[in-house]
């Protein structure tokens, strides 16, 4: 009897083990191309459920393998390569036949997963069908079937090792820099604690180009914002800079009120470079942790994107993009698992749900950006509703990023491509501007309004859109992959760099003088300004220096120091590397 179930467990194994490394290799294979932006945790969900469909396809099969077992090793093999990768698209290719049977099937719905159920199900026969003329062949010719089961395991571990080594060596080298924490900015003074609390909003408008950019490469000068701005006693500052060139580095800037010297000395040498301690300088903002010092509650408003898509500091957290919920904990994903599990088979029953009475096993709510984008308009006007004081928000708005779905009065855009299909492309652009100023300006005019005119509003974009796009697709043989995976920023002409850096910087800050708005009123330094006008911080104001990489995000911590190129300026005291440790002091002086 034992030797009978061991002989049982050996076969399993060898049709499950075989099939689990290749069903591996997709989410092994996608996180190493995206790694710069990805983490060692974000590969346990993909693979997990790469194991699990593994299993389902090796039940599938159990019961012919133990009988003609090429035959159904050889099926389940080619089973898991359809199913494994790029499952949905191979499933949503058959929807117009369905759709052509019954036009009002709900393919989100039980129906949907009955079909994908059915899916399965055909791929697996017609897998099945496949190994056995295989098979029938391979006798007729009279060669012995059981070498060839042996090789196709070893070829199946080889392509596997191919994606696992290289993993395991990213993962080695990268790790240090999945558990980065920035340094606290210094402690605000008892006296904060008591202090008036004005409610601060922080609102991130993804790539607004700077009014100066507008006007000389999109023909637009976005007077009227502008002059409603002024209306409601903002500062504006038409030719504003990014000091570091995307959303990651430079939202972190602004959230640690300071230049990213400590992660550039700590990981500019290193092989590999990922975003991670951008995104947990975001994540543990020493901003967010002095307000909450002295009693603010802290209310954010992520996106998908992997800098805001969790909150571990957050009071109130409105995420509602990738929320996935097993025996009643809900989990977050990034838009890389959220991927993947929309690549896998099980992404119909996730996001069917599955209940046990009151009790839910497993649920996965996703929005699209449409959606999410007005979701987060409502949660932004709901809470300027509220009474105001003790609350520093932050929204991070995914417009006017693309894909460009706003037309300027809010109708949705459908050619809304990076393309000229449809309108002009810098058309599209301007119509998500439009679009976003006259939501802005509703929701500014009731912040003054139900605050006195006491609120403290930061207006920023993290960054401008990207030239290659918007200009001409594609500059100096550089597309936008290329630039991200290893451009070089110094090569860019001067007005493709002022459209990437050139971004909205609008503020309302009732108590900071004139001063110390033209000393920080930048990125980096605007919460500086707030720190030291409303809780004595007495934190310096650090010089505006812009920096861009060399070497794309392949090296995410090598930068160069551009300020000349920016402004018609050098100034001394920026370093050429963005570590501003090799200052002796901490100047005051602006650069431009």
């Amino acid at each position: 009897m034992l030797s009978s179930r061991r002989l049982r467990i050996k076969k399993w194994l060898n049709l499950w083990l075989p099939l689990s490394l290749l069903s591996m290799f997709p989410p092994l294979s996608d996180w190493l191309e995206n790694r710069y932006q990805v983490t060692a945790e974000d590969l346990i969900l993909p693979l997990i459920l790469s194991i699990f469909t593994a299993l389902l396809i090796g039940l599938i099969f159990y019961r012919r393998y133990t009988t003609q077992p090429f035959a159904a090793y050889l099926g389940a093999i080619l089973a898991t390569l359809v199913l494994t990768d790029n499952y949905e698209n191979r499933l949503s290719g058959i929807y117009p036949f369905i759709r052509a049977v019954n036009p009002i099937i709900n393919l989100n719905g039980w129906e949907g997963l009955i079909f994908s159920a059915a899916f399965i199900a055909l791929v697996c026969y017609l897998g099945w069908l496949v190994g056995r003329a295989i098979e029938h062949l391979i006798i007729a010719r009279s060669w012995d079937p059981k070498p060839l089961l042996g090789s196709l395991t070893v070829f199946i571990t080889v392509i596997f090792l191919f994606e696992f080594i290289p993993t395991a060596k990213a993962l080695i080298t990268e790790w240090p820099q999945f558990f980065y924490r920035p340094p606290a900015l210094a402690a605000l003074p008892a006296s904060a604690k008591t202090a008036t609390k004005p409610d601060i909003y922080y609102i991130v408008l993804d790539r607004y180009a700077s009014q100066n950019v507008l006007t000389t490469q999109f023909d637009y000068t976005n007077q009227d914002f502008v002059n409603f701005l002024n209306s409601q006693n903002f500062t504006t500052e038409p030719a504003s800079h990014n000091n570091y060139p995307y959303t990651a580095m430079s939202i972190a800037a602004t959230m640690d009120a300071n230049y990213q010297t400590d992660v550039v000395q700590k990981f500019s040498s290193a092989s590999d470079q990922v975003l991670e301690p951008y995104e947990d300088s975001i994540r543990y903002s020493p901003v967010v942790d002095s307000l909450k010092s002295i009693g603010y509650k802290y209310y954010e408003l992520g996106s998908w994107y992997e800098t805001d898509n969790k909150a571990p500091q957050a009071d109130y957290n409105y995420q509602p993009q990738g929320q996935l919920t097993i025996f009643g904990h809900t989990f977050t994903l990034n838009s890389f698992v959220t991927h993947e599990l929309g690549e896998n088979v099980f992404y119909r029953l996730f996001s069917h749900g599955l209940s046990l009475g009151s009790h839910t096993v497993l649920s996965y709510s996703e929005m699209g950006e449409i959606e999410a984008s007005a979701y987060k308009l409502k949660t932004l006007n709901t809470l300027a509703d509220q009474t105001s004081g003790g609350r520093l928000i932050y929204a991070h708005m995914l417009t006017p990023h693309d894909p460009y779905y706003f037309n300027a009065d809010g109708s949705i855009n459908l050619d809304n491509g990076n393309d000229n299909n449809g309108e002009n492309i810098k058309d599209k652009y301007l119509g998500q501007v439009k679009y976003i100023n006259t939501q802005m300006e509703s929701l500014i005019s009731k912040i003054n309004k139900n605050s006195n005119g006491q609120a403290v509003i930061i207006l920023q974009s993290d960054e401008g859109p990207y030239p290659m796009v918007l200009n001409d697709q594609n500059f100096n043989g550089t597309s936008v992959g290329d630039e991200l995976s290893g451009g070089n920023m110094l090569d860019w002409t001067d007005a493709n760099l002022q459209m990437k850096f050139g971004n909205l910087a609008a503020y309302h800050i009732p108590a900071a003088s004139n001063q110390a708005l033209a000393q920080g009123g930048d990125n980096t330094n605007i919460f500086r300004v707030v720190l030291n006008s409303y809780f004595g911080a007495n934190l310096p104001y650090l010089p505006r220096c812009y920096y861009a990489y060399v070497d794309g995000r392949s090296k995410a911590y090598v930068y160069s120091d551009i300020t000349n190129r920016l402004t018609g300026t050098t100034n001394p005291l920026c370093p050429a590397n963005s570590d501003f440790s090799t200052k002796n002091k901490h100047p005051t002086a602006e650069c431009d």
